[in-house]
């Protein structure tokens, strides 16, 4: 677990499956990520949830939950490092938060933990993240948490029946951050 000004980021627990269930049963914020299913279930919540430990432990993701401080098991996000490449020391970053927590800058202090996380625990050397051109906000995220635009794939990912253009933000551990 860790803090940040506003938030707690700590691990889910199976307590958490109708609040995971509850954001994420919004098409709205299922079609702005890389690969939510749609339609989202309370069992798709129990089983994702479930499984964490077990990816945590082969160090290959890291999904914490995002709570506001003061209701500290209330999930209101999610913030993860995913596709984790030991030998290359490098992740992909990966976030949401339900509908009603929008615009109030919660990724982006989440996903600033989130680096630094990376970075100072995990070692990492380079994280990387993307976000698909209907999401501008995204890539505003990863703008204001200071990672480098590195470029655009066009018509990268297909999902709903659609092609998407995918843009890309990259951190090295070398770059600075802000604290």
């Amino acid at each position: 677990m860790f803090e940040t000004k506003r938030l707690i980021i700590r691990r889910f627990t199976s307590n958490d499956a109708k609040d995971v269930y509850d954001c994420c049963n919004d098409f709205e914020v299922v079609k702005t990520t890389l690969g939510m299913p749609w339609p989202y279930t309370e069992d798709m919540a129990k089983g994702w949830i479930a499984k964490q430990p077990q990816r945590e432990d082969l160090g290959v993701s890291y999904e914490f939950a995002i709570c506001f401080k003061d209701n500290p098991n209330k999930i209101i996000g999610c913030v993860s490092l995913m596709d984790i490449n030991a030998n290359a020391k490098r992740a992909e970053m990966g976030y949401w938060v339900g509908r009603k927590y929008w615009k109030q800058g919660i990724a982006t202090e989440a996903a600033k933990a989130m680096l630094k996380f990376g970075f100072e625990n995990l070692g990492l050397h380079s994280i990387i993240a993307r976000y698909f051109d209907i999401n501008p906000a995204s890539g505003r995220v990863m703008e204001k948490c200071g990672m480098t635009y590195v470029g655009n794939i066009r018509e990268h990912e297909f999902r709903f029946d659609k092609y998407y253009n995918v843009g890309y933000y990259e951190m090295l551990e070398t770059d600075e951050r802000e604290q």
